[in-house]
């Protein structure tokens, strides 16, 4: 399957700044922004940023961001299911796992979130994916909604 990318953008108002929405980004973009380092979600800062920069150079991978004038302040990552995953076993050429989505608290509440995900299915070839995702509730940040996960699986 040919996995082409085709790079849209918008940008959106926070109560404190203007954010660009942006991607998919190639490997090279995302090395020159910084990250910001409450990007912490899945592993350090540092660490993500080389895991988005990997993932970017991939065939099928897809990375849409959140940010400032230099600084990545949320994203959203797309590719193939881990090999560990049973609905990887299928080998589809066309299943794609929303693998993260992560925003700052700073800018949370903005919408910044839905505009990562409205960003990436600008492009028309996610017409041609499966897009699945796992929502593992242990990666879910739920400080500032004083929300304990069982109070919020029940409003969701």
């Amino acid at each position: 399957m040919e996995h082409r990318k085709t790079y849209n953008a918008k940008e959106i108002k926070t109560r404190n700044s203007r954010l660009i929405i942006e991607g998919p980004v190639t490997p090279e973009k995302l090395a020159s922004y910084e990250f910001h380092k409450d990007l912490v979600a899945f592993r350090p800062p540092e660490q993500q940023r080389k895991a988005l920069i990997e993932i970017a150079g991939l065939p099928e991978g897809r990375i849409i961001i959140a940010r400032t004038q230099d600084t990545i302040v949320g994203y959203v990552t797309y590719l193939y299911p881990d090999p560990m995953e049973r609905w990887s076993e299928g080998k589809m050429a066309n299943l794609i796992e929303l693998g993260a989505i992560e925003v700052v608290p700073e800018v949370r509440g903005s919408s910044v979130g839905k505009s990562l995900l409205q960003v990436s299915m600008m492009d028309d070839m996610m017409e041609n994916y499966i897009v699945i995702t796992t929502e593992y509730y242990w990666h879910w940040d739920l400080k500032g909604t004083g929300l304990n996960v069982w109070e919020y699986r029940k409003i969701m």
